[in-house]
């Protein structure tokens, strides 16, 4: 059998919704892989577990009402540190904005967790993300999964990181180079 950790957004979704798995094992499971492999490929820079598991557990009981969660009910999700997260600092990868915390979701994050996602972590970047390889003042390197002599690429290096390895099934980065 695949171990959860390495299936795709789809195929948790589905698995949730026919109450195969739960949310909480499918969110467990990336937390497992990012204890198991983040401090040797640095893509994680801030993991939500906490508030995670709730909206997992969350996510389980509205499936047990019956209630509609969504396309991606109770699958998690990583976000790029430059992208707004209620209650998160948005840091550009810079120290002197580790404490710039966000009062609202963008857009793109409201959409994911109103699709029924859950955010997991946020992911490195370069400094302002205007680097093709991901190394921030404020988080360090991070590693590609593969070949550890390689850049992770850039400015999204942190998600392609995690999502490659299988700490997240889904993640949210951007480009400004189009």
């Amino acid at each position: 059998m695949t171990a959860l950790w390495q299936r795709d957004a789809r195929d948790l979704a589905s698995l949730i919704a026919a109450g195969q798995v739960s949310s909480t094992e499918v969110v467990r499971t990336h937390l497992d892989r990012i204890d198991d492999i983040n401090a040797t490929l640095n893509a994680i820079v801030a993991v939500l577990a906490d508030d995670a598991l709730e909206a997992a557990g969350n996510i389980d009981a509205a499936l047990a009402r019956g209630d509609d969660v969504g396309p991606l009910g109770g699958v998690p999700f990583t976000i790029k540190e430059n992208i707004d997260v209620a209650g998160q600092a948005t840091t550009h990868g810079l120290g002197a904005l580790k404490d710039a915390i966000a009062a609202v979701d963008a857009p793109i994050v409201e959409r994911m967790k109103g699709a029924g996602g859950i955010p997991l972590g946020r992911t490195n970047l370069p400094d302002m993300g205007l680097r093709i390889h991901t190394d921030s003042e404020l988080h360090g390197l991070t590693h590609n999964p593969w070949h550890p002599g390689h850049t992770a690429g850039g400015s999204s290096g942190g998600e392609a990181s995690a999502l490659a390895s299988g700490m997240s099934p889904i993640g949210l980065g951007n480009d400004i180079g189009g």
